[in-house]
């Protein structure tokens, strides 16, 4: 009968990958974590973050850290554990066996599954949560930036100087607010008059209404049309709604699906969360097709030996060229130039066919 591998050598394998793959995390993570605090560092410096302040900040990004870096660290933890593999003769003594390419790969393959899953469990439970609260921690607590609003799903909602101004969305790159209200109040705190404009945008002085409309309150209840309306909400300016505004990775699938469903039915453009949406699917799928990828690289029909630096190259040039390879089309998704599913989902479609292509050919050789 055709010889197959034993439970004891699929644990043999896998091992052989994973605790290569734990130190490639761990050092990636160090190393992210280190380039982001010299890329603070000014920032650090005149806040006083070298603290336990700062120790929070960091330890809350660690989570999207990891989620970011597991694909490159799926990648290289294959590509050093297959490459210590035929440096003691290993993949050479299975295949004398008889033992297929494909059974080698199938334990390796397994743990990226779970990889995989975890991914994407830590992506929707975890990383939405620590996220928001680095932000908060950095930009309020640390450089004592002040919060006069909040930003929901359903609305946004910021104290200005003269009363609270309230929008349906904020478009950062062009600088506008969609259906917003300002409600100024006066000394005594009652509501005084009513703004209403179905866009207004950032001129850098104030925001510029689209289609404005005003109501007075008087006494007794009655209302009565406003005056003309220009520049309003000076106090308020595109830094502090940065500051509100929620970024992709600080959502959970659900509550961003929910925030598309909002903009929709407000008539208004999503945008970009599109893509992010179709990324919160398509990112986890990074880490098994990095190892897939890996196998092909390093299970050659004819072993040959790979050396440690190579290996590890190699795993961040790929790595690298697939991180391009997304910020490229979710660019482009983002831009419209490619509808938003295409944008999320081509890298991996990309190295997919070419781990395909490279396993095979080492068949045909």
């Amino acid at each position: 009968m055709r010889p197959r591998l034993s439970p004891t050598m699929d644990r043999f394998i896998g091992g052989q990958f994973f605790g290569p793959f734990l130190v490639c995390l761990t050092a990636f993570t160090i190393a992210y974590l280190l380039g982001d605090m010299f890329d603070r560092f000014n920032d650090l410096i005149r806040y006083g973050g070298f603290g336990l302040l700062g120790l929070e900040y960091f330890a809350l990004k660690i989570p999207l850290i990891v989620s970011q870096l597991l694909p490159v660290a799926c990648l290289a933890g294959v590509l050093l554990g297959f490459a210590l593999l035929n440096r003691s003769g290993e993949v050479l003594a299975c295949q004398q066996l008889g033992i297929s390419r494909l059974e080698m790969a199938t334990p390796v393959l397994a743990l990226a599954v779970l990889i995989s899953v975890f991914n994407f469990i830590l992506n929707e439970t975890v990383v939405p949560i620590t996220t928001r609260e680095a932000r908060y921690l950095y930009e309020v607590e640390l450089k004592k930036r002040e919060i006069k609003g909040l930003f929901g799903a359903q609305q946004i909602w910021v104290r200005v100087a003269n009363g609270f101004l309230s929008a349906a969305h904020y478009d950062a790159r062009a600088k506008t607010l969609r259906e917003v209200t300002l409600y100024r109040i006066g000394p005594d705190y009652r509501l005084r008059d009513i703004e209403h404009a179905e866009a207004a945008t950032w001129n850098g002085h104030g925001w510029i209404p689209a289609k404005p409309s005003s109501f007075k309150l008087l006494t007794g209840g009655r209302v009565a049309p406003g005056g003309p309306t220009g520049l309003f909400g000076q106090s308020l300016k595109p830094a502090d709604l940065s500051l509100l505004k929620l970024e992709p990775e600080e959502f959970s699938l659900w509550e961003l699906e929910r925030y598309i469903g909002d903009l929709r039915r407000k008539g208004l453009d999503p945008g970009g969360y599109i893509v992010d949406l179709d990324l919160k699917y398509a990112m986890p799928l990074a880490c098994l097709i990095m190892v897939a990828l890996g196998i092909s690289l390093s299970l050659d029909p004819l072993p040959r030996y790979h050396n440690l630096g190579r290996s590890f190259g190699l795993a961040i040039v790929i790595g690298f060229f697939y991180w391009f390879a997304f910020g490229l089309t979710s660019s482009l998704g983002r831009s419209d130039v490619m509808p938003a599913w295409v944008a999320a989902w081509t890298p991996n479609f990309i190295f997919t066919m070419l781990a395909f292509a490279l396993f095979l050919f080492g068949e045909e050789r």
